[in-house]
């Protein structure tokens, strides 16, 4: 289920709202807050996958309430809000976007919104759940999922779960050896080629395996897309 949060001083339009996501199946609701000291304090205390917020409120505006959940060390890191907004004048004022998921301009279209709350909803998921789900499919492929080679892979089925068309070695292995701080990405690549050799076929014992890993020797870039086939068809809760 996807918990909802909005806030937004506008009664009508909220209740609106509120009506349209709750006909989802998977949307709840949980509450409207009527300010900005309210939304927050329903935050915090909430934890909704998804924050609806709008920016012009009384007590606290929304451009408040962003700051305060960024500053706060000991809240989580999650990108889940969705700002609303009708005014240009607080839009071009928001400094600290890194909780903020995508900002819609008043109007805007109702499938927009709630395609972009599923997207919240997977992403969320994915980082609570990817790196577990992918120790699994390493033990059950006979890769031991804790050596360097593996850790820097897993980093990559990151990276790559969201354009999995478009899966290119040598641009992933750079992007890992910047986020390491190390500067030859070649070592990277190398690392991943050899946890991918330790592959053993004959050692698989899921069929389901098996069938989507089939061969002795597969590159880095098929395992990884391979890997997230196998991830996208096995996890669940996702919408």
């Amino acid at each position: 289920m996807i918990d909802i949060l909005i806030a937004d001083d506008d009664a009508v339009q909220t209740e609106q709202l509120s009506n349209v996501l709750s006909k989802e199946e998977d949307f709840r609701v949980l509450k409207i807050a009527k300010d900005g000291i309210e939304a927050l304090n329903d935050y915090m205390k909430l934890k909704p996958t998804v924050f609806i917020l709008d920016l012009d409120m009384p007590k606290m505006n929304g451009l408040e309430v962003i700051e305060k959940l960024s500053e706060d060390s000991i809240f989580d890191s999650k990108t889940n809000i969705i700002v609303l907004s009708g005014s240009a004048l607080f839009r071009s004022q928001i400094s600290n976007p890194q909780k903020i998921k995508w900002i819609f301009t008043k109007p805007f279209i109702n499938e927009d919104l709630i395609k972009e709350i599923r997207e919240i909803y997977n992403e969320e998921y994915l980082k609570e759940n990817l790196d577990s789900d992918l120790n699994s499919l390493f033990i059950k492929l006979d890769i031991n999922p804790y050596t360097k080679g593996s850790t820097y892979l897993k980093n990559a089925i990151s990276i790559a779960f969201y354009d999995i068309d478009n899966i290119n070695i040598t641009r992933i292995a750079k992007q890992i050896a910047c986020t390491n701080g190390i500067s030859n990405s070649n070592c990277i690549q190398s690392a991943m080629d050899k946890a991918v050799n330790s592959y053993l076929f004959d050692n698989v014992k899921d069929l389901e395996l098996k069938t989507i890993f089939l061969g002795d020797r597969i590159t880095t870039k098929d395992f990884i897309s391979k890997a997230i086939y196998y991830i996208n068809n096995n996890k669940t809760g996702v919408a």
